[in-house]
């Protein structure tokens, strides 16, 4: 995911802006990355918009949710020490990467794109280059060497410095910060991100699997969870500043309350209760579960709970046994069906999402024919499809990445298909019926019609009527058409 930088919203705040995402995504919309950009070795102005230069940042973002409110938070300091954001480079005074390190894709633009800053560095000492987050994290040995321009190389863990490491570079030259050690604690009363009624809220950080294909524990350190408390103030400043629907983030966001207080059982179900009772807050989803966390009194809170929505994004990541054995992800199917089952029993209506990596190490014709089943079986209503790329640094970098690229594109469009067709027949089952949808803006395909989510996460739009302004508020549609990742409808009582 890629993120870009506005200089002011109505408040005089900065915030960022969502400009496109990666990935082949089916039934939730899908955008794409824009080529990377060609920057001319140019000094840029002395003052822009009342900042002088070396207070001025410029600020992309890649990869997961955790890395978008990654994002604000650092922004949040910026703001406090005086930084303003611009969204062309040459007029920076910083020029700052929010990385990933899960696809080898994404890193290779940021690569890029540090590559491309070396004539500007040259032209303008001053500047100051950083390259933060999990990439970061995961190539911290190389970075400094690879590109000598760049200045600052920040993990997950300590990114809340900015400011000083900043300062730092300026002095020194290059700064390293990559403890993982120290908890991010951090207090949060503002929504900087790109819609004001939505925000991500951080329940844990880190993780304590071992999937053998992923760099997160390596990168983002062990799992540690916050106090219910904590999180239940920042959501209750968030709900009074407008904020009318939280996503809960989390590596494995359902084991949420390992260690936190020994003695009890402590789990997200707690977190959502006390966000329930939050006046103003209509919405709560959580993101991403983890198949052996998703336990009955979740799913059971999820069913009872009114403001929590009927939607699940589960990543499976292969419907063979024998797969997820090599990838070490500690469920059968057997499980994974279970707790589909539990799902829809307790939850009527829910809409499941999932994930699958297509092309791991020794998958054959009849495993992947398993995933086949599952997808067919199941039918959820969106899927992330990847193909396997190895990580340098997992367990998995040690095995025989040994499925041809061709056999893994055919296997990632078969899926593809598949998954195109579910989403269709299953939004198909929404026309005639009625949606309240939480309106985003304006949809940017058609700039008649406004976007939205429903409470299944699924995007809709209608028309706009005149000069109103619906964004941030909760509107009935009636659906009449739909596509594999959008429904098309009008107000009840407009129909032509």
């Amino acid at each position: 995911m890629r993120w870009l930088p506005v200089v002011k919203t109505e408040n005089g705040e900065s915030s960022i802006q969502e400009r496109s995402s990666e990935g082949s995504r089916i039934g939730e919309g899908l955008l794409t990355e824009g080529s990377c950009d060609e920057l001319a070795a140019s000094p840029g102005s002395e003052m822009i918009g009342g900042a002088p230069l070396d207070r001025r940042v410029y600020f992309e973002v890649f990869g997961c949710q955790m890395n978008k409110l990654d994002a604000e938070l650092m922004l949040g300091v910026l703001n406090e020490d005086g930084y303003e954001l611009t969204d062309d480079p040459r007029d920076a005074g910083v020029i700052l990467y929010n990385t990933c390190a899960i696809r080898e894709q994404a890193e290779n633009r940021v690569f890029s794109k540090l590559g491309n800053l070396k004539g500007l560095k040259d032209a303008r000492p001053d500047l100051v280059i950083g390259m933060l987050g999990c990439g970061a994290q995961n190539h911290q040995h190389d970075i400094f060497r690879r590109y000598p321009h760049v200045g600052i190389v920040c993990g997950p863990g300590e990114f809340l410095r900015l400011p000083q490491l900043i300062d730092q570079a300026r002095e020194e030259g290059q700064v390293a910060a990559l403890d993982l050690d120290k908890p991010v604690r951090f207090a949060r009363t503002k929504n900087l991100g790109p819609r004001p009624h939505h925000a991500f809220v951080s329940v844990m950080r880190g993780c304590d699997m071992a999937c053998t294909y992923c760099v997160v524990p390596t990168t983002r350190g062990g799992e540690v969870s916050r106090p219910v408390s904590e999180i239940i103030e920042e959501a209750d400043a968030l709900v009074a500043s407008g904020v009318k629907e939280i996503t809960l983030l989390g590596q494995t966001v359902n084991s949420y309350g390992k260690r936190l207080a020994p003695g009890r059982r402590i789990g997200l179900q707690h977190v959502l209760c006390g966000l329930n009772q939050l006046d103003g807050l209509e919405r709560i989803h959580f993101i991403t579960s983890h198949p052996r966390f998703m336990n009955r009194e979740l799913v059971e809170a999820m069913g009872d709970l009114d403001r929590v929505c009927e939607y699940l994004p589960l990543p499976v990541q292969s419907g063979s046994d024998d797969v997820l054995r090599r990838m070490l992800r500690s469920y059968t199917m057997k499980h994974y069906r279970k707790v589909i089952d539990d799902c829809r029993q307790l939850v009527p209506g829910i809409a499941l999402a999932t994930d699958f990596i297509v092309g791991f190490c020794g998958e054959t014709e009849a495993e992947f024919a398993e995933t086949v089943k599952l997808l067919e079986e199941v039918r959820f209503n969106g899927a992330y499809i990847f193909k396997y790329s190895e990580r340098p640094g997992t367990p998995a970098a040690e095995f025989a990445d040994d499925v041809p690229e061709e056999v893994k594109r055919e296997r990632n469009q078969v899926l593809l298909e598949i998954q195109r067709r579910i989403s269709q027949e299953l939004n198909s089952e929404s026309i005639g019926q009625e949606t309240e949808v939480l309106v985003e803006g304006v949809s940017k395909k058609d700039k008649t019609r406004w976007s939205g989510r429903n409470r299944k996460h699924q995007i809709v739009v209608f028309p706009i009527q005149g000069d109103e302004n619906l964004v941030g508020q909760l509107v009935n549609v009636k659906v009449r058409d739909v596509t594999s990742v959008v429904l098309v409808g009008e107000r009840p009582g407009e129909e032509s």
